[in-house]
C-alpha cells in the first residue's frame, strides 16, 4: 500500500528556524501525535531572478509530474513481478543507494557531485529530466520487447492447448493411432460430448468402406472428444461431407514428427527467454527505481525551493520538513498547520490565484507517494 509524504515548507517564527521547527514538533506530534516530522535539508540554491523563478515554477510542476509518472510505473511493475514470484519481501527491495525510499527521503541530502547547487536551477531539473526520460524509454522498450514475447507465446499456447475442434493435434495423436496404406487412412473427428453416443452408432454408416469398429477415443475437453476412424481412402471426400452434415468435424491433420519437435522446442525457446527477460527486467527495475525516485525527489527539493522563495520572499527565510501523517489524521492537521504557520505568504501569492490544479494551502505542501 503507498504511504504518503508532505513536503512542506513553514514559514519561521520570529525569524529561527528552530522555534519553527519545535513548534512543528509540539503542535503535531507531541501534543496530539497526527504526524511524524523530519527536517528536509536544502542546499543555498542559486535563486536567479523573479520571472525565472516563475517561469520555472509552472515547469517544475510538470516535470515533478512527469518524474512521478515513471517512478511509480517502475515501482508498480516490480511489485507486480515480485507478487507473481510469490515474494513477499519485495517492498524491503525498493531502495535508493543502499537505503529504504522512505529513509531516502526522510533523510534527504543534496546530491552536490550530481547536481552543484550554484547550477542555475533549471539548468539542474532539465538534467533531471534527460536522465529519466532516457530510464523512461528503456523501460518502454523493454516492456514492449517483454509483452511482445508474451504474446508469441500466448499465440503458440492457443494452439496448442485451444478446443479440439481448433487446437494443433500433433502432440496429442501418436503415430500408433494412425493407419495409412495404399488404400486405407485414418481421419481425426472432433465430436461434440454431447454427440458421442449418436457418432459411435452411425459413423460405420456415414459412407461405404468405414472399417467396422475402428474409432477409437484419443482426447477429451470440456467441449469435444477426439476419435479417429479408419476408412478407405476413396471414400474421404463422402464421409466428410457426411460428417459435416451430422455436426461431426474431420481434422485436416497430418502427422509430422519433426515439425511437432519444432513448435514444442520454439515453445521452450519462448518460454525460456519470458524468464530470462522477466528476471533481467525486474533487476532493472530495481536499479533503476533507485535512481527515477532520487531524481524526483531531488525534483521536488528545486520545486520546494521555489514554491518557497515565491510565498516567502527573500532572503530565503522557511523551514523545509518532511511530514508522515497518521492515517484519517489529514484533515485535523491540515487545520493545525494552516492555524499555526499559515500567515506567512508573501504578495506574490494567494489562495485564489493558484492555478496549478492542486488543492492551495496557505504554507508550501505537496504530497510524495512511496
Amino acid at each position: 500500500m503507498d504511504t504518503t509524504f508532505w513536503l512542506v515548507a513553514l514559514p519561521l517564527e520570529g525569524g529561527s528556524a528552530e522555534n519553527t521547527w519545535n513548534t512543528l514538533q509540539q503542535k503535531t506530534s507531541r501534543e496530539n501525535d497526527l504526524s511524524a516530522n523530519f527536517k528536509f535539508n536544502l542546499p543555498e540554491l542559486r535563486v536567479g531572478t523573479l520571472d525565472t523563478l516563475l517561469a520555472l515554477s509552472d515547469d517544475l510542476v510538470k516535470v515533478s509530474s512527469l518524474v512521478a509518472g515513471t517512478t511509480q510505473k517502475i515501482r508498480r511493475h516490480i511489485m507486480e513481478s515480485g507478487s507473481a514470484e510469490g515474494d513477499n519481501e519485495v517492498n524491503a527491495e525498493l531502495v535508493v543507494d543502499g537505503i529504504s525510499a522512505e529513509r531516502f527521503l526522510t533523510a534527504f541530502t543534496w546530491d552536490e557531485a550530481k547536481h552543484p547547487a550554484r547550477r542555475p536551477l533549471r539548468e539542474t531539473m532539465e538534467r533531471l529530466q534527460e536522465s529519466v526520460a532516457k530510464i523512461e524509454d528503456d523501460f518502454r522498450v523493454k516492456t514492449g520487447d517483454l509483452a511482445s514475447a508474451k504474446t508469441q507465446l500466448g499465440a503458440l499456447s492457443r494452439k496448442a492447448a485451444g478446443s479440439l475442434a481448433t487446437r494443433d493435434l500433433g502432440e496429442i495423436v501418436q503415430d500408433s493411432d494412425l493407419v495409412n496404406t495404399e488404400n486405407l487412412t485414418t481421419l481425426c473427428v472432433a465430436v461434440p460430448k454431447y454427440n458421442q453416443k449418436e457418432w459411435l452408432d452411425t459413423y460405420e454408416t456415414l459412407a461405404q468402406f468405414v472399417v467396422p469398429r475402428s474409432s477409437k477415443l484419443i482426447n477429451e475437453d470440456g467441449e469435444y472428444a477426439l476419435y479417429t476412424v479408419t476408412l478407405f481412402r476413396r471414400v474421404v471426400d463422402a464421409f466428410n461431407t457426411a460428417a459435416r452434415e451430422n455436426s461431426f468435424q474431420v481434422r485436416e491433420f497430418s502427422l509430422d514428427a519433426e515439425a511437432v519437435q519444432a513448435k514444442i522446442a520454439e515453445r521452450n525457446d519462448l518460454e525460456r527467454d519470458i524468464n530470462e527477460r522477466r528476471t533481467s527486467m525486474y533487476q532493472w527495475c530495481q536499479t533503476s527505481y533507485g535512481e527515477v525516485f532520487g531524481a524526483w525527489v531531488h525534483v521536488c527539493a528545486i520545486r520546494l525551493f521555489v514554491e518557497s522563495i515565491l510565498r516567502y520572499g527573500l532572503p530565503p527565510t522557511f523551514q523545509a520538513c518532511v511530514m508522515k501523517p497518521q492515517k484519517r489524521s489529514e484533515k485535523k492537521l491540515r487545520g493545525i498547520l494552516a492555524n499555526t504557520f499559515g500567515q506567512g505568504a508573501s504578495s506574490h501569492w494567494s489562495n485564489s490565484d493558484d492555478d496549478k490544479g492542486e488543492e492551495a494551502f496557505p504554507y508550501v505542501s505537496f504530497s510524495i507517494e512511496i
